[in-house]
C-alpha cells in the first residue's frame, strides 16, 4: 500500500534489536526509498596512509600510547556515517543521542524536512535536550518530556502493518508470552509467572542475559545471551494468545511497544502500567491488569473471553502507516495524542 512514490527517506536508528529492519520493511512497503544510517559502524578500520599507521606504531611501542589509534578509529567511523548521507525529501532520526553532534549537523543539511523521535524518556538521555531544537519536529512518546512548549510534540509507539501474515495463526500454542531482558522486573516477573504456571497455563517467557548473570531456574523460563532481532520476536508472539508487558516506571512513562503489538495482532495484553486505560483502544476485554499475583484469580474469566475487535479507525491510526504520515506530516493522517 504505497503512500508515496519513490520519495527518499534517510533512516538514522540505533541497531537495537533490529527493530531498524522492520522501519525499512514498512517504509519500502509504503514506496519510500530507504536509506539506513546506524551508529554502530560495522566496516573494518582501515589506516588511510602509511603515514598513520607508521605513527600510531611508534606511539604505541615506544610511548604506550594507545590513544591515538582510538581517535583514528574514531574519526574512520565519522567518515564511514558522513559518506552515506545524501540529499533526500525527509530525514528520520530514533533516538539523535546515539549520534555525534557532528553527523547531526550534517544530516539536517540533507534535506528541508527532519525529523526526530525519541522512543526512551528525555530524561535519561540528557545530552538529548540540546538537539531539540534542530529538528523540524522532535517527537516524544512520554507525556512528561511535552513540558518543552513549542518543541516537542506528541506521538506514541506504534503497530507494524506490512505484515499481514503474523494475523493468519488461530491456533496458538502458548496462553501468554513474555520476552525481555534480565533486569530489575525479574522481581515482578518470576512470582506472576510461578502463579500461571500453577494455574495450568502455557508460557512462553524468554529473558536475554547479556553477562555472566541467569536467573534460577525455573520450569518456564528459557534464557539466552544473544537477543532474537524484532522480527523474529514478531514471529514469535504470533502463536501466542497474549503478550506480557512489565512497565519501566523508573525509566519512562509512556505505552512500550507492548501496547501495539497486542492491538495490530489481535493479542490480548496482561500489563502493570494502568495507563493504557486513558488510550482510546482501552477494552477490559482485551487487557488484564497485573497490580498483584491475588488478583490472577480473574484470569481464567479474562483468557478464556474472546479478543474484542476494536473499530478500525482507532485501530489504523496505530498503524505504522499512520504513525509515518502524522511524523512526516504527510496529508492524510490522523493526528496522534498521548492522553
Amino acid at each position: 500500500m504505497k503512500i508515496v512514490n519513490n520519495k527518499k527517506i534517510i533512516l538514522a536508528i540505533t541497531d537495537d534489536f533490529k527493530i531498524r529492519c522492520s522501519i525499512e520493511d514498512n517504509l519500502k512497503y509504503l514506496g519510500f526509498e530507504v536509506t539506513a544510517i546506524i551508529p554502530e559502524v560495522t566496516e573494518k578500520f582501515e589506516y588511510r596512509n602509511f603515514k598513520e599507521w607508521a605513527l600510531n606504531f611508534i606511539r604505541k611501542n615506544l610511548f604506550r600510547d594507545k590513544e591515538y589509534k582510538k581517535t583514528l578509529r574514531q574519526n574512520f567511523e565519522r567518515e564511514v556515517l558522513l559518506k552515506k548521507l545524501s540529499k533526500a525529501d525527509y530525514t528520520l532520526t530514533i533516538r539523535a543521542d546515539r549520534f555525534e553532534d557532528d553527523f547531526i549537523h550534517k544530516l539536517l543539511k540533507c534535506s528541508p524536512k527532519n525529523y526526530s523521535y525519541q522512543w526512551d524518556g528525555l530524561k535519561r538521555y540528557e545530552r538529548i535536550i540540546k538537539l531539540v531544537p534542530y529538528f523540524t519536529k522532535f517527537y516524544v512518546f512520554d507525556k512528561t518530556d511535552l513540558s518543552q512548549k513549542n518543541k516537542t510534540y506528541p506521538t506514541t509507539n506504534f503497530y507494524f502493518d506490512c505484515y499481514p501474515h503474523l494475523l493468519e495463526n488461530r491456533n496458538p500454542k502458548y496462553d501468554i508470552t513474555f520476552i525481555g531482558s534480565y533486569d530489575n522486573r525479574i522481581e515482578k516477573l518470576i512470582p506472576i509467572c510461578e502463579s500461571l504456571y500453577n494455574k495450568g497455563y502455557k508460557l512462553n517467557i524468554f529473558l536475554f542475559c547479556p553477562d555472566e548473570r541467569e536467573p534460577n531456574s525455573y520450569p518456564f523460563l528459557k534464557h539466552s545471551r544473544t537477543p532474537f532481532s524484532y522480527y523474529e520476536y514478531l514471529k514469535i508472539i504470533s502463536d501466542t494468545k497474549c503478550i506480557m508487558d512489565l512497565h519501566h516506571e523508573s525509566i519512562h512513562n509512556g505505552l512500550s511497544f507492548r501496547s501495539f503489538e497486542a492491538l495490530g495482532y489481535n493479542k490480548k495484553l496482561l500489563t502493570t502500567n494502568l495507563s493504557v486505560k486513558d488510550y482510546d483502544f482501552y477494552n477490559p476485554q482485551n487487557v488484564f491488569f497485573l497490580q498483584k499475583t491475588n488478583n490472577l484469580s480473574k484470569m481464567d474469566e479474562f483468557l478464556n473471553s474472546d479478543y474484542k475487535e476494536i473499530d478500525p479507525v482507532i485501530k489504523n491510526k496505530y498503524s505504522f502507516t499512520n504513525w509515518i504520515k502524522y511524523i512526516l506530516e504527510i496529508d492524510g493522517h490522523t493526528p496522534i495524542e498521548i492522553p
